[in-house]
């Protein structure tokens, strides 16, 4: 007979087992629980930490955009004396400090900007920073038009045909007798007349479209227009000859039409000393004097008239020949006790500008044949002693005693073109006009009536010019 044997436990060695199993799942999950919280603690300071040099980054750039927008307001700024605070609470402070260098020319800047943040607030040590170095440049989104204003396009009753390839006004073209054409390609105005039909373009004149045009597959004249046009045909409609965009509401300004003279002169250009190369020896006289060089009068950092250039300021041209062969700046009114009837000529293709600080006096212009594209820039305020004959300025006067025959040339203003009663020799009769207002009255048929070079570079003729970041460097 077999016997079965059977083990028994005690009940109080399974309950000890049972409690050793709990103690050890329960260390394993404290342990858990603890490396967790460890881990979670690490997180927490390190995203903060991140955080926070993120905003270090964020103060660096508040003091490259603060630069910046010092640069387009004109200011001379070369960085801050001591940290500039951007933010500060009770937890962190954010600065900013900013050193300013010139680039390689008048046009970049260099700016070196460092965010610092302190934590907590009162910290005397930065525990985040953050440096960017941001190469600025000035450049121009868009370029100018055969005639762009920047307010007012006034066409007076004595002018019988005006023609152009691209018009842009800021604010609207009045014409004022029914015997005038304007003859243009393409005619954008964002602004209106005050008066109770809200005209971009108004008056008593007549659109015209051109024989031909210079853009291939280009049928029909086309009207962009902030407000109404009130010149009858088309109005408001399109037809066979012109396409009508009336009451547009995203139309776009024209800001600014000042051109810094260093945009296209930099330290490879000498100072001449003096202005005696303008009014001295034989015509054709050469600006700059001597050949091969870059040595004009007053290419520096000056603005203003100087005194010490002609008369107190005053240069007399004549009727002589100046052959421009460089970019030139001038600190000097051109012709103002008398006006005069200079030639131009530019012996390359290349466009050059003359950059003038005061005012222009002429009475008739010319370019001579075959010259290249030359641009006049004048920075002078609109002359009291024009206001009987120029309504709306003229710190940039062409008057009625001479010829102008100049394809060749732009003229550009910062406050006001006038054209009084003046006649032209040839058609085209000039390259383009471009300023604050422009004001047209104009000789007709005398023997030409006054027509603007379509082939003129405008393209190369910077609008807006403004300061920009172009390269952006974390260090």
């Amino acid at each position: 007979m077999n016997r079965r044997i059977t083990t028994f436990t005690p009940p109080d060695r399974q309950a000890g087992s049972v409690i050793v199993t709990i103690l050890i799942v329960m260390i394993f999950l404290s342990t858990l629980l603890f490396s967790m919280m460890t881990l979670s603690k690490a997180n927490l300071a390190r995203a903060r930490g991140r955080v926070l040099l993120l905003q270090a980054q964020y103060a660096a750039e508040s003091g490259a955009d603060s630069a910046i927008a010092y640069f387009n307001a004109g200011t001379a700024y070369t960085g801050t004396p001591s940290d500039v605070t951007v933010l500060s609470g009770g937890q962190y402070k954010a600065t900013f400090a900013v050193s300013v260098v010139n680039g390689s020319t008048g046009k970049e800047k260099i700016i070196t900007s460092t965010g610092k943040v302190y934590a907590p607030a009162a910290a005397t040590t930065p525990s985040f920073t953050r440096t960017l170095r941001i190469t600025a440049q000035r450049t121009s989104t868009t370029s100018s038009s055969s005639i762009a204003s920047r307010n007012v396009l006034y066409i007076d009753s004595g002018v019988k045909n005006v023609t152009a390839k691209d018009l842009y006004i800021n604010g609207f073209i009045q014409m004022n007798k029914n015997t005038t054409d304007l003859t243009a390609e393409n005619i954008t105005v964002a602004g209106k007349n005050t008066g109770a039909s809200n005209c971009s373009i108004g008056g008593s004149g007549n659109l015209i479209k051109p024989a031909t045009f210079t853009t291939p597959g280009q049928t029909k004249t086309k009207l962009t227009l902030a407000y109404n046009n009130c010149i009858s045909p088309p109005g408001n409609t399109s037809n066979s000859d012109f396409d009508v965009l009336a009451n547009q509401t995203n139309i776009s300004t024209i800001t600014s039409m000042y051109i810094p003279w260093d945009q296209y002169m930099d330290s490879s250009y000498t100072n001449a000393g003096s202005c005696t190369s303008w009014t001295t020896g034989a015509s054709p006289r050469n600006i700059p004097a001597v050949a091969g060089s870059t040595a004009t009068h007053y290419p520096d950092s000056g603005s203003g008239v100087s005194t010490s250039c002609g008369s107190s300021g005053d240069l007399a041209l004549g009727s002589a020949q100046y052959n421009i062969k460089s970019n030139v700046h001038i600190r000097a009114n051109l012709c103002a006790a008398s006006a005069c009837t200079p030639t131009f000529y530019n012996p390359t293709s290349t466009l050059f500008f003359v950059f003038v600080e005061g005012t222009i006096n002429f009475d008739g212009i010319t370019s001579a044949a075959g010259s290249g594209p030359i641009v006049f820039v004048t920075y002078g305020a609109d002359p009291a002693s024009k206001s009987g004959v120029c309504p709306y300025g003229g710190s940039l006067y062409l008057g009625k005693n001479g010829t102008a025959s100049a394809p060749a040339i732009y003229l550009l203003a910062t406050n006001g073109i006038c054209l009084d009663k003046t006649k032209f020799g040839s058609t085209p009769a000039l390259g383009g006009l471009g300023g604050k207002n422009i004001y047209i009255a104009t000789n007709s048929g005398t023997p030409f009536d006054l027509g603007l070079d379509s082939t003129f570079p405008t393209s190369q003729i910077p609008i807006d010019l403004a300061w920009r970041a172009a390269r952006y460097e974390r260090l």
